[in-house]
């Protein structure tokens, strides 16, 4: 028998909570059934409400059979009661990763500086039968480090939605609205991108902290499952830490964040660092533009043509389709 152990996070308004709660969605549709529900939605647990999680969450795996799979997307800290409970039970363990920070070391120095947790996780990595990474970029990285366990590439996080599609057209001579959607406290470089008025395009901004802006425009906070209906724009811009990015040392080179779905879902195409993970699914899908630094946007905008913009905008509207039904899952699952 399937089964899955249901991720629900306390819903702030972020990535973490959207991501978790579709997996948890599009897994059932897929023939899992519920072995547990670990949700938290309604408060940040105390450490004696944990406690207590963790004891039912033992004796629901005490139920498995060596026949049994048990798909999960939890933290490294949950994971390590798992595992010993795997062993002794000798049931199959499919785990999705949602962030494994130790990836982002690129260089032999960091790498080394940084070995004793890059050899912990991957020693928990290894003891799953199957572990599904963001993409190609992430699944080489892991075996780079050491990992031993079956990988297999998502491609792309599905998004669950139940809003209709929006088709976003671009005119004659129409001032482009590039949009960033996030969690404003890490966003630094906007506080430097907005210094100055930009000539080709317009700046919106959605988020928590609510940020002071000169030259952009706050649009608020929007729930996640809100958000692909209300955002605004032409272009949904993912960029992470500060204004110049580090090729050397940076998670985004293999990660897959959670906004480019949501960029696709709302029918906008995207604006990425040529040298992300996230670049590399723009250029092949033709879906939107890849730039070195931020200050190459006001002229890649400018070359933009109201029917190359349509184009982008169909290519973004035809993978819609695949994640709002959750294919990327399914198919990684048909791999496994």
């Amino acid at each position: 028998m399937n089964y899955t152990i249901e991720e629900y996070l306390l819903n702030e308004y972020n990535a973490a909570s959207k991501a978790r709660k579709d997996v948890s969605h599009f897994i059932l549709q897929n023939g899992f059934r519920s072995l547990f529900k670990n949700d938290k939605t309604r408060m940040r647990h105390n450490k004696w409400a944990k406690l207590i999680l963790t004891f039912r969450l033992c004796m629901k795996l005490m139920s498995l059979k060596k026949t049994d799979i048990l798909f999960i997307q939890t933290s490294l800290i949950v994971l390590p009661p798992i595992l010993r409970i795997k062993a002794i039970k000798q049931f199959k363990l499919i785990y999705l990763i949602h962030d494994l920070y130790c990836l982002k070391y690129n260089t032999e120095k960091s790498i080394r500086i940084n070995q004793k947790e890059i050899r912990k996780d991957m020693y928990y990595m290894s003891k799953c039968d199957y572990v599904i990474a963001h993409n190609n970029l992430m699944v080489e990285k892991l075996k780079q480090f050491g990992c031993t366990s079956k990988l297999i590439p998502l491609g792309i996080f599905d998004y669950d939605c139940s809003y209709p599609r929006k088709r976003r057209v671009l005119a004659v001579n129409e001032q482009i609205k590039v949009t960033f959607a996030g969690f404003l406290g890490k966003a630094n470089f906007l506080t430097k991108l907005d210094q100055t008025p930009h000539k080709n395009y317009q700046l919106f901004v959605y988020g928590i902290p609510k940020i002071a802006l000169r030259n952009s425009i706050y649009k608020g906070n929007i729930d996640a499952d809100m958000l692909p209906n209300v955002i605004e724009g032409h272009f949904g811009l993912i960029w992470e830490g500060e204004y110049d990015a580090n090729p050397e040392d940076n998670y985004m080179c293999v990660n897959n964040p959670h906004k480019l779905s949501m960029y696709i879902v709302a029918g906008l195409p995207i604006i990425a660092w040529n040298k992300s993970a996230a670049a590399r699914f723009i250029e092949t899908n033709g879906i939107g533009l890849t730039v070195d630094t931020l200050d190459e946007v006001d002229k890649c905008v400018k070359e933009i043509s109201p029917a190359k913009y349509s184009d982008m905008v169909n290519n973004c509207l035809a993978i819609r389709e695949r994640l709002v039904h959750g294919d990327y899952l399914r198919n990684a699952l048909n791999m496994i």
